[in-house]
């Protein structure tokens, strides 16, 4: 696992335009947090402008850069030689994206919302599910259990009950700590999201009772047990309700998500990166469409942060993992699904037959084997020859006889 994580942050330090690349974006990162937290603070008109576009333009950074490192021009984001070439060019194209944003806001609303709430926001927590779902087959499968004795089907049934023990006491505990979180609308959508990881549970269960035999068997147990446990944070966290404050725990798990997306984005990014194709992803689109999806999830979860905190203040930070709550489940199903279809179509290898000695059967007759007949040598006299016709010395003799006949004959004629 820890060789796995490594080796996916590897793209984002791979150059020195990259490793620029992904200074800005944790500046950015950390630049939005700490904007959020102002804003919550000292609420006022001159804050949240303020903070709006000290947050947009790093997402607005991260998808100008994206789009020059499509059409092959990355060169003129950041340099791949000198840091200082970096720094200027990073604050022309901040001002530019200052310019963008002011038209992405009041100009075209509606181009906006679709990158920054329909592609940023939404396609980063599908990312996350997606990246977590297949990450939590992988690790499973790497460790599969081959045994089929009762103690293994003792430890799935065990883990199948934990699973719901896990998302009804995240749900029961939470909203005992936080009573003042009942009946409001972040507690209805936290109930619905503890269906959705329950119905979730049940069917996994079926799928397990049905592969129970197969080596797919500890993967789908296993997956049941991550899909829990994301479950229950999720639940943990829109059922506390949003500190304005600076949350330690909280920040610590949000930095892990985020190093942790990003390395299987990065790793399955650079994999295609090298590949030999004729549509090629460049390490700089997939170092910058990742700080452009992830930076722009921030933002938009801080403006969503923002904006509900004067109107709905149950819903205020808890936006992103009520979202997650309910789409981690789905897309969990949809590729657990897929990894049964592609464990049915892998060849298998078929087991070699043993080769055992021919024992003969009593009360059956043995076949007496039948004499190998000489073959001619190659170049002989009689090579050739077929089975009736005679041999040279055979025709000379009976040549012979028939001219001493002959010569018999005529003296005899003679002397009548």
């Amino acid at each position: 696992m820890l060789s796995k994580f490594v080796e996916g942050l590897k793209l984002f330090f791979s150059s020195k335009r990259l490793k620029w690349l992904t200074l800005v974006f944790v500046l950015g990162a950390g630049l939005i947090a700490l904007m959020e937290r102002i804003v919550l603070l000292v609420p006022s008109s001159v804050t949240n402008l303020l903070a709006l576009f000290a947050g947009g333009v790093f997402p607005t950074f991260f998808m100008l850069t994206a789009f020059f490192s499509l059409i092959g021009l990355a060169r003129f984001v950041a340099s791949d030689e000198s840091y200082a070439r970096s720094v200027i060019f990073t604050i022309m194209w901040m001002v530019v994206s200052i310019v963008v944003l002011l038209l992405l806001v009041f100009v075209v609303r509606d181009f906006f919302n679709i990158m920054f709430i329909g592609v940023a926001f939404l396609g980063w927590i599908g990312f996350q599910s997606y990246f977590s779902t297949r990450s939590s087959l992988g690790y499973a499968e790497s460790a599969a259990i081959q045994s089929k004795s009762k103690l293994v089907g003792i430890l799935y049934g065990f883990l199948y009950i934990l699973n719901y023990g896990l998302i009804a006491g995240s749900f029961i505990v939470t909203s005992f700590i936080n009573p003042s979180i009942l009946l409001t609308a972040a507690w209805f959508l936290a109930i619905l999201g503890a269906l959705l990881a329950a119905g979730f549970n049940f069917l996994n269960g079926w799928v397990l009772l049905a592969e129970r035999n197969k080596s797919t068997a500890s993967s789908i147990a296993f997956l049941g047990l991550f899909i829990s446990s994301y479950s229950a944070y999720f639940i943990y966290n829109v059922l506390k309700g949003f500190d304005a404050g600076f949350d330690l725990v909280g920040a610590a798990i949000s930095i892990f998500f985020l190093v942790y997306t990003m390395s299987s984005i990065g790793r399955t990014l650079a994999s295609r990166a090298e590949l030999d194709t004729r549509w090629k992803l460049s390490k700089e689109l997939a170092a910058t469409s990742t700080f452009f999806l992830a930076s722009g999830y921030m933002f938009t979860d801080a403006l969503f942060t923002v904006i509900l905190s004067g109107t709905n203040p149950a819903l205020a930070g808890v936006v992103g993992d009520i979202v997650k709550l309910i789409i981690f489940p789905f897309v969990a199903f949809i590729m657990e699904l897929n990894f049964i279809r592609k464990s049915r179509k892998m060849p298998k290898e078929a087991p070699m037959p043993e080769v055992l000695p021919a024992t003969p059967v009593e009360g059956e007759e043995q076949l007496e084997e039948e004499p190998e007949i000489p073959q001619p040598q190659v170049g002989s006299s009689q090579e050739m020859l077929p089975e009736d016709s005679e041999s040279p010395e055979d025709s000379e003799a009976s040549s012979a006889e028939v001219l001493e006949e002959d010569t018999t004959e005529a003296s005899e004629e003679d002397s009548k």
